[in-house]
């Protein structure tokens, strides 16, 4: 799982034994998940009580409304001068490529590039997120990339994920991040990076069948920019996909719903508490 990069992502290993420790102590776990999308490996662990109270999205957001206010904002990272909102407000519904990798994983450089290369040749209006600015300095093709998209810092993932300009979400596969696109119904292209996204790659593009996952050179494990350009199109494009996305979206609201799966188990173990 952490083979590739092992000083790195260390501190995963220590965050799993901690939850696997706690799996000794307490009789339930809530998760964020909900039954209608993996009833079934919930039930195979017998011997741990799991209760899927998701997806854990503000009401606001999920609603197709936004927040009243800022206060709603529980991301890491503080919102960058650069105003998305409006820029995205100028786009077609469906149009724009929202790119963003979470809070911990970060690109080479050199992935970076063929991410740009990629973008560029398939041509739609992208959002991208890229924390570190000194990489944006260095990107060849940056001229290319103002004239077509726009790139910041940091931005409220679920409220850019509901906004109807917004036609596919090219992310790493971590677990928020696909549970958000699934709530929002945004169709996702998945470049994994380590512990569990692979997996939820799979999930994705064989079972939910709402997005696609990136190939890797054999070689290297390199990504190339025709691959980025391939899957992006494939899921602007895929009528099937845009068909399943607003399917999970549905029956995650409705999991949601006072008499929906997720709201019965969060009550059942607050009224046991």
């Amino acid at each position: 799982m952490l083979s590739s990069s092992p000083k790195e992502h260390k501190f995963v290993m220590e965050f799993i034994k901690d939850h696997v420790d706690a799996l000794k102590i307490f009789s339930r776990i809530l998760v964020n998940t909900f039954d209608e999308l993996e009833i079934d490996p919930i039930r195979a662990i017998e011997k741990v009580v799991m209760l899927p109270v998701g997806p854990l999205v503000p009401s606001e957001f999920f609603e197709g409304r936004g927040p009243p206010n800022s206060s709603f904002s529980c991301d890491l990272f503080e919102k960058p001068m650069e105003d998305y909102i409006k820029w995205l407000n100028t786009k077609p519904k469906s149009s724009v490529v929202y790119v963003s990798f979470g809070s911990m994983a970060t690109l080479s450089i050199e992935h970076v590039e063929e991410m740009a290369s990629g973008l560029v040749e398939s041509a739609p209006p992208f959002l991208w997120v890229i924390r570190d600015s000194g990489q944006v300095g260095k990107l060849s093709k940056i001229e290319e990339l103002k004239k077509q998209g726009m790139i910041v810092s940091w931005c409220s993932q679920v409220e850019v994920l509901n906004h109807q300009a917004i036609g596919c979400f090219l992310m790493h596969g971590g677990w928020n991040s696909t549970m958000e696109a699934l709530a929002t119904g945004v169709p996702t292209v998945v470049f994994s990076q380590w512990s569990d996204q692979a997996t939820n790659a799979k999930m994705i593009e064989d079972v939910w069948k709402t997005g696609v996952k990136v190939k890797r050179r054999e070689e290297d494990g390199m990504v190339e920019g025709k691959e980025i350009k391939r899957c992006v199109e494939m899921v602007m494009e895929d009528e099937e996909v845009r068909r399943n996305a607003k399917k999970w979206r549905e029956l995650a609201r409705q999991a949601i719903n006072n008499e929906g799966s997720s709201a019965i188990n969060l009550k059942a173990f607050l009224d046991d508490a």
